[in-house]
């Protein structure tokens, strides 16, 4: 894939934008989406919620979602993602999508180089404080190719350890430690406009109910005693120890998790 500087891949969802004021700057918080729609998806309410309080939303699109099931040509297919991907973006307020253009192929099958180095060419400039990524223990393997990336990518950051929070669209597991709940009742109904903004996916899918059936059941079995204290929650795992020890392997961490299922 030809060489290109991310600074071309940026698409503004709110005006007026320029992106070097927010280079370094504190306050912002990168979700790293392996497809457009995977970030509203796993972590659409936690973004209407960090937005609203005034932080600095992007979401970095590392695929361009061309496997479509039943569509049309690639370039349509590629165009549409994105416009629907930045609709989705407005209405959580997000700043802007970043989209890389890779193709999920090329990841699954291990030629990731390029890729790995355009996402560490986004974190470095926007140095955000947290970052929101697929969880280890999401099934899909582009997710799970993307996820290896990007702890790649910011062990290699010098003096570096922003938040990092892991959260699953394909799969997950319950009854894990570092599983922490966000309360998205108050922004359910966002997170669930936002993901309806991927008509071409919900066409296909059920994307919308899914999830939300799934934010659900996350709140209502948050606590195997007492009252119910939410109606809607979003998981997400605590990974930040993958940055700091960096000895770590992920399929290790992976399976750490799994022996300790409370």
């Amino acid at each position: 894939m030809p060489a290109f500087s991310f600074k071309e891949k940026v698409i503004p969802a709110r005006y007026p934008f320029n992106l070097e004021k927010f280079a370094r700057r504190p306050g912002t918080v990168l979700i790293i989406a392996p497809h457009p729609d995977d970030d509203v998806i796993g972590a659409g309410g936690t973004m209407a919620m960090l937005a609203a309080k005034g932080m600095n939303v992007f979401s970095l699109y590392v695929t361009d979602g061309r496997c479509y099931p039943r569509g049309p040509a690639d370039k349509e297919v590629i165009h549409t993602r994105q416009h629907e991907a930045v609709d989705a973006l407005r209405v959580v307020r997000a700043r802007a999508g970043i989209f890389l253009g890779f193709q999920s192929t090329m990841l699954v099958r291990g030629r990731t180089s390029a890729a790995g180095d355009a996402i560490a060419d986004v974190i470095t400039y926007l140095l955000p404080e947290s970052i929101y990524l697929p969880s280890p223990l999401d099934t899909h393997p582009t997710h799970r190719a993307v996820t290896e990336l990007t702890i790649r990518a910011l062990r290699g950051i010098k003096e570096y350890s922003p938040g990092l929070r892991g959260y699953s669209v394909w799969g997950g597991v319950y009854g894990i430690e570092g599983l922490n709940p966000v309360d998205i009742s108050s922004v359910i109904k966002i997170k669930r406009t936002a993901i309806r903004k991927h008509r071409s996916q919900i066409e296909t899918k059920a994307y919308d109910e899914g999830i939300l059936g799934r934010n659900r059941y996350e709140a209502v079995f948050l606590e195997t005693h007492g009252p119910e204290r939410f109606t809607h929650v979003e998981l997400f795992l605590e990974m930040r120890e993958l940055i700091l020890n960096k000895r770590l392997r992920v399929d290790a961490f992976t399976k750490r998790l799994l022996k300790r299922i409370k």
